[in-house]
């Protein structure tokens, strides 16, 4: 709902004084009011200003005079030729002699209106008191009968002995200018309200604006402006834009009508992006404005945005997550440790389940980008264009059902941070050619898009193969092979460190234990011997299948015989199932070797039966190693 609006009624006359209150009360006004006239009314008309009024209304002089002083509006209460036909009426009473005295331009029409009233109508011009007085004395020496006058003059006249008949408005012509005076204090809101937000976009961004007039001088300048660009001089309003920064391009855009966005300008030695249009009213440049923006503030902001984009993509483990107590892992991490802070890329070799994105998230905390995100991308799990994409990210409109605005691609939101491609091998030779040059010259192009964007990461990749290998089959580019092979991490796996097996399995359960909610099983030693005597092809991540099966069985006790039945699901062939009490046989270890041989023998026989007797192929079938085969064969495990 709008506020009432507030008037200030200033005016001579204490009839027009009265009315006026009136009508501004009925119509729902705030009015302060003044009876003084001429100069007299310019204290009480800047009281009125600093009490908050919007609007005056006054009459002739006096209404001048307040536009003089004052800063808000003043509307005058001009007379009608109806208000001087009833101020003559009332004058021929005292007599037929008739002196109109009125302010600053005469009336037209007077004397035509003395001839058809028959009548000796005279009028007579002031611009202030002085005059007053001496037309007033004029006037009764020329012999003049009655004077028709406003406020200041009545006084004057009656203090030389003159007669008067004061000059009355009409009440349809002061409500006409009261409902004007409303008009205008509400466009006049609307201009303070419209000039407010102005100042406050000016002054709340961060960003330094200069505006200039059509003649280069400086109409607007904020303070980031006045700082950034080191203005201390206050009296800048005004000034040419030449004179103050000689180098900039604003007046460039006045010439051409051509918006300069986003250049790169050095002001005082400072660099600055640069932004420059013109402003038109119409087909008319009216001025410029310019905006300043630091360009070391521009590469934080940057920073703000892609760590605002990247919002959880952190890494989420360290070494203390990786599970180990042999002598290989430790080297691994000592390896790591080193790598770490070295800003290089890394390629991590092993086989699956070895924990190479374990690693590599490990490798992040370790280093300077720790703070920074950590992106990570299975490339196997992509078809090629849905790879290219979310790496690169793509521009707007880049292809059917692209998002509006384009989206960033994962090596834009890693910026000051790490990306980790694992199965780098299996990347399309086209996404191979576009990693290339981000590895090359730090920097992407969007799917669509027609500029570079720099940035500023580490790559960790990771492959279960021997990426020497796939550059000889052709399925990796040589270049690409050399620009990863910078620091080589290979993860052994689990067969060749099997004194991490017990201590690995032992978290594991631990682990699951407390993610189903069911109580921890211990798995006898002699258990534990048969676990290390596989050789896990699956690696870390068989293990965890092997005891999240186990623990969800065994209802919280360690069951054998289920140990036996999971454990045939997990090497593929069948165990026996009957073990005997310790008391039957003191050693349960070797019994449950001698189990495990013979299904092993049977299994190894019948495998290379089908296979012509093929130990790559057998090996393979049982996914075991070929030294692991042939170590068995040559314990007699199998004969002939």
């Amino acid at each position: 709902m709008d506020k009432k609006i507030k008037l200030g009624i200033v005016a001579s006359s204490l009839n027009l004084l009265n009315s006026a209150r009136q009508i501004a009360d009925e119509k729902d006004m705030i009015a302060m009011h003044s009876l003084s006239g001429l100069e007299d009314a310019i204290q009480p008309g800047k009281e009125m200003e600093r009490a908050g009024v919007e609007v005056i209304v006054s009459r002739g002089g006096t209404a001048n005079i307040l536009r003089r002083n004052l800063s808000i509006p003043v509307l005058s209460v001009s007379m009608t030729h109806f208000d001087i036909l009833a101020s003559i009426k009332r004058a021929l009473v005292l007599g037929k002699r008739i002196l109109l005295l009125t302010y600053g331009n005469k009336v037209s029409g007077i004397s035509i209106l003395g001839e058809l009233l028959d009548i000796d109508l005279t009028q007579a011009i002031y611009y202030d008191s002085n005059d007053i007085e001496n037309i007033i004395i004029e006037s009764k020496t020329q012999g003049y009968d009655v004077l028709i006058t406003g406020g200041v003059s009545t006084r004057l006249a009656k203090k030389h002995g003159m007669k008067f008949v004061g000059l009355e408005t009409a009440k349809e012509t002061i409500t006409s200018v009261l409902e004007d005076a409303e008009a205008v204090a509400r466009s006049h809101r609307k201009k303070q309200a419209e000039t407010e937000r102005y100042r406050c976009i000016v002054e709340s961004t961060s960003d330094g604006i200069i505006a200039i007039d059509q003649y280069g001088l400086i109409t607007t300048i904020n303070e980031p402006a006045r700082i950034m660009l080191k203005i201390s001089d206050a009296d800048i309003i005004g000034k040419n834009i030449s004179d103050v920064l000689p180098n900039t391009s604003i007046m460039k855009v006045m010439k051409n009508q051509q918006p300069i966005f986003n250049k790169i300008e050095t002001v005082n030695k400072d660099l600055f992006v640069c932004n420059h249009i013109a402003i038109k009213v119409g087909s008319d440049t009216v001025g410029a404005l310019s905006t300043f923006r630091d360009i070391s503030n521009v590469m934080k902001a940057e920073n703000e945005v892609r760590r605002s984009l990247a919002k959880g993509l952190v890494a989420k483990y360290s070494t203390d997550d990786i599970i180990h107590k042999s002598r290989v892992m430790k080297e691994v991490i000592t390896k790591a440790k080193k790598f770490a802070g070295s800003g290089l890329t890394i390629l991590i070799t092993g086989e699956t389940g070895t924990g190479k994105e374990l690693l590599a998230h490990s490798i992040h905390n370790l280093g300077p980008r720790r703070q920074g995100p950590f992106v990570s991308i299975n490339c196997a799990a992509l078809p090629e264009q849905l790879l290219e994409s979310e790496l690169f990210g793509y521009a707007e409109g880049a292809f059917t059902g692209a998002k509006r605005g384009g989206k960033p691609g994962l090596f834009e939101l890693a910026h000051k941070g790490t990306v980790f491609l694992d199965e780098i091998s299996t990347m399309s030779h086209s996404v191979q050619a576009r990693l290339l040059r981000v590895l090359q010259e730090k920097e992407v192009m969007r799917i669509g898009g027609d500029c570079v964007i720099p940035v500023d990461i580490s790559i960790i990749a990771a492959s279960n193969r021997q990426l020497i290998d796939e550059v000889k089959q052709g399925r990796l580019r040589e270049d690409l092979y050399f620009r990863l092979n910078v620091l080589n991490i290979i993860i052994p796996p689990l067969r060749e460190r099997l004194e991490d097996i017990p201590l690995l399995i032992n978290k594991l359960i631990a682990k699951a234990s407390g993610e189903i909610g069911l109580k921890t099983i211990e798995i006898p030693p002699a258990y534990m011997e048969i676990l290390k005597e596989y050789d896990w092809p699956g690696n870390v991540r068989q293990v965890e299948n092997f005891i999240n099966r186990l623990i969800l069985l065994s209802d919280s006790i360690f069951d054998p015989n289920l140990f036996f039945e999971v454990y045939r699901q997990l090497v593929g062939y069948q165990a026996k199932k009957e073990v005997p009490d310790e008391g039957e046989r003191p050693n349960l270890i070797e019994h449950l070797k001698s189990q495990i041989s013979e299904n092993e023998s049977r299994m190894i026989l019948e495998t290379l039966k089908e296979v012509n007797f093929s130990k790559t192929k057998a090996a393979r079938k049982l996914g075991i190693s070929r030294t692991t085969l042939w170590r068995k064969l040559k314990n007699e495990i199998v004969k002939g």
